[in-house]
Order: C-alpha cells, then structure tokens, then sequence
C-alpha cells in the first residue's frame, strides 16, 4: 500500500513498480503488451503477429503475468491454446505510460503535442528535443479510491 502523507508509494510499492516497470520495458514484451491492447488474444494469434516461437511467447508471458500486467483467461473449447488479456485493475494505485522510440517516431505530430504539454506544465523548454527517443510517464491517484480490502497494482499501458 501507499502512505497517506504525500501519497508516496512504500517500500514495497516501489519494488513491485520497479519490477513491472522492467517486465514491460523488455522489447519482446512490449510488443505482447502493444499487441494486446487490442484485445484478448491466443498464444497462436501472438506467435503469428510477433513472429516469435511458442516458446519464447510462453516465457515472456509468464514473466508479464508475474508482474501482473497480462491475465490469462480459461479456454472455452479446454484445448492447449493459451489465451491473454491485458490485466487492468479496478482502482490502480498508479499508471505507467511508456513511450519507445518507436510509438514517439510514429506520429511525430502527436509527438510533438506530449512534448509541448510536458514543457508547458515544466514551464521550460526540453534540452535537445528532437533528441528525445522515450518517454515514460508515472500517474498517481488519490488512496480514497483505494479500498483497503482490495488488492492493487500499478498499471501499465
């Protein structure tokens, strides 16, 4: 859990962030977690979409799970297809956006538009710029929505 002063995050908290952090900055896993976005999807429809093995999609899977981001959801038909979804918690106490150089270069227009937000509420310019190839963006709420009772975790999107 948090603390109440400052809302700033426990020890524990913090590990935990750090290690999510981690899981979902790995390229391979970023792709899963960019893949599923969109929506459940199987281990097949990954395989095919990521271009990796089974194998390694288990690995990576079961990594992202550990951290918490990924769930995986019960076959309907009870065959060996594994199918995963996003894990998106019903009162994160923080959310993680992450930029790579990638998602910055696909749309320099709205590239542009988190840079100039980030300079305005900085209230100064960004050094070099166009130099910038990441971007990683921590969101804290408050713990009254936070239920005691209830398990919480960060949440990365």
């Amino acid at each position: 859990m948090a603390k109440t002063e400052g809302n700033a995050l426990n020890r524990g908290a913090r590990t935990y962030l750090a290690h999510a952090v981690k899981a979902a900055t790995h390229p391979v896993r970023r792709d899963i977690l960019k893949s599923l976005k969109k929506g459940p999807q199987s281990t097949v429809d990954l395989e095919e979409e990521l271009k990796e093995s089974r194998y390694n999609l288990y690995h990576h899977l079961d990594v992202l799970s550990s951290a918490g981001l990924v769930k995986e959801s019960v076959s309907k038909s009870g065959g060996k297809v594994r199918h995963f979804s996003l894990k998106e918690p019903k009162r994160p106490e923080l959310a993680v956006l992450l930029f790579d150089e990638k998602d910055l270069q696909d749309n320099p227009k709205n590239r542009d538009l988190l840079l100039d937000a980030i300079e305005k509420l900085e209230g100064r310019s960004i050094p070099h710029r166009d130099k910038v190839v990441s971007a990683e963006i921590q969101l804290r709420y408050p713990l009254s929505l936070i239920h005691i009772s209830e398990p919480t975790r960060p949440r990365l999107i």
